[in-house]
């Protein structure tokens, strides 16, 4: 990289602060790996009413306007610096949080717990503004605007709007990082004014969906660069199947459209060091994972075997993650030689399933409803499969950490997962875990007795396989380097 540059990193959570799910995780951990890499990069989130209760900030504005909707709204801007470990150096990246009692002193960051908050738009709108606002009165222009989902899509039109009017942004280049399309921010057409969307740009290229603004479409629409989460869901992104929608538009971007593959954070995921686990073990010595899966069992209450197989699965109980067929397919699952533990939490019916299942299966599901940082690593660490039957998967997190506790997944062929995990075949030596093609109940269904029959099977096979598995890295380091280079890229395009 020839190049140190300014970057923005606007995210509405950020893991440490406030977290709902995988942006979180993304929004620490690249900001920290790009910074080390000679960056002057800047987070800016929202100031949310959990924020205070853990964390001591400073008044950086007491007043910033934020002009909006023909008005100007007025915000406070406060600051801390945020502290990793990369590569066994301390690094600190500057956060800057956009204090707005109304917009973000709430029970929830986009809903109340059942229902989306119905000034989303106009919430996140203004955060997109305060970005640039927030800039402009720090004297300090970054190169690259980088905005994260639909949240933050305004940030490339809201820079357009700056650059027609020749101000100190005309310098500034835009990326937007697409990190679930399937969530695009469709709101009613009545929210342009408030957002000052020009009624020239409210056409079925840019903002317009059926009636609607589409502010992530519209987003793409004036990013110069736009990348998603894994090469694979960038190519699905191009397709009707697996667009959600928007190919054309994905189609459209050309070259400046790309897909880099999320890193992971293996000073949190690693079997030698974790905390969470009774026993750490490593690849030369797995007698660790014995104890885990011991513990495992006990934690839900299940027979413990040693030689059973185990499958595990934390997740988010949503249809994405395709219980739609896989709830079926668990009546034929729970009758082989398997206990099935998950932990996970969100849509009532897929936990009243699982509910019922374990009256029905009580000595082969175990399961809780919620979320457990340390369930979660027990898991990870003290199965012997893992199951990801995704009907789509942007990048996927479970697997990498399955991978590294040398827990074999298994996967549906869908966006990072299958970047990330090697199918096996029987005259291979390159398995690392199992996919399969259809989203229905009898694909996962024959997976899962595929995988479980190798690994009564053949336990020979199966152990070469987990060696592969614990071999394979992806560091946020080398997902840095590639979003150096997208930075790069947007800038020598010329545009400005």
């Amino acid at each position: 990289m020839s190049e140190k540059l300014r970057i923005i990193y606007a995210a509405t959570e950020v893991e440490g602060f406030s977290k709902s799910g995988g942006l979180a995780d993304v929004s620490r951990a690249l900001p920290l790996h790009l910074k080390q890499q000679g960056h002057d990069i800047r987070i800016v989130t929202p100031f949310y009413r959990s924020i205070p209760e853990n964390h001591d900030t400073r008044i950086l504005i007491p007043s910033l306007g934020v002009p909006l909707g023909g008005e100007e709204i007025r915000c406070a801007v406060r600051e801390l610096e945020m502290q990793g470990t990369v590569e066994g150096e301390t690094v600190t990246v500057p956060v800057y949080f956009i204090e707005h009692e109304d917009y973000f002193f709430r029970s929830g960051y986009y809903d109340d717990g059942m229902l989306e908050y119905p000034d989303n738009a106009e919430r996140f709108g203004f955060f997109s503004k305060s970005a640039l606002q927030l800039c402009r009165a720090l004297k300090w222009i970054p190169h690259i605007f980088h905005a994260n989902d639909w949240h933050t899509a305004l940030i490339p039109y809201y820079l357009f709007q700056e650059q027609e009017a020749g101000t100190e942004l005309l310098v500034s280049s835009s990326v937007l990082t697409v990190h679930n399309s399937g969530y695009q921010g469709n709101v009613p057409g009545r929210f342009s004014n408030s957002l000052d969307i020009y009624d020239k740009f409210i056409v079925p290229e840019i903002f317009e969906d059926h009636g609607q603004l589409n502010l992530l479409k519209g987003g793409i629409s004036f990013a110069d660069q736009v990348n998603t989460v894994s090469q694979g869901y960038a190519e699905e992104l191009k397709t009707p199947l697996g667009s959600h929608g928007l190919h054309e538009i994905y189609a459209d971007k050309g070259n400046a459209f790309s897909g880099i593959l999320n890193g992971c954070d293996y000073e949190e995921w690693n079997p030698e060091s974790d905390p969470n686990l009774p026993e750490c073990f490593s690849i030369n010595d797995l007698a660790g994972k014995k104890v885990c899966k011991q513990k495992l069992q006990q934690t839900f209450g299940l027979p413990e075997s040693s030689e059973v197989a185990v499958i595990g699965m934390v997740s988010r109980l949503t249809w994405q993650k395709g219980f739609e067929y896989l709830i079926p397919a668990l009546q034929d699952i729970l009758r082989l030689k398997v206990q099935l533990i998950i932990l996970g939490s969100g849509e009532l019916w897929i936990a009243s399933s699982f509910d019922k299942l374990k009256e029905q299966f009580p000595e082969k599901l175990g399961w809780k409803n919620g979320h457990d940082n340390y369930l979660a690593h027990l898991i990870e660490a003290g199965s012997d499969l893992y199951l990801m039957p995704s009907l789509y998967e942007p990048c996927g997190l479970n697997q990498m950490y399955s991978l590294r506790y040398g827990t074999l997944p298994i996967v549906r062929n869908v966006g990072g997962l299958k970047d990330t995990v090697i199918n096996y075949q029987e005259n291979s030596q390159k398995g690392n875990g199992f996919i399969f093609e259809d989203p229905n109940a009898e694909a996962v269904a024959e997976a899962v007795d595929f995988a479980v029959k190798i690994f009564y099977r053949k336990p020979a096979r199966f152990r070469k396989m987990i060696e592969r598995a614990m071999k394979q890295r992806f560091t946020w380091t080398a997902a840095a380097e590639k979003y150096s280079a997208l930075y790069q890229k947007t800038l020598n395009q010329g545009v400005k």
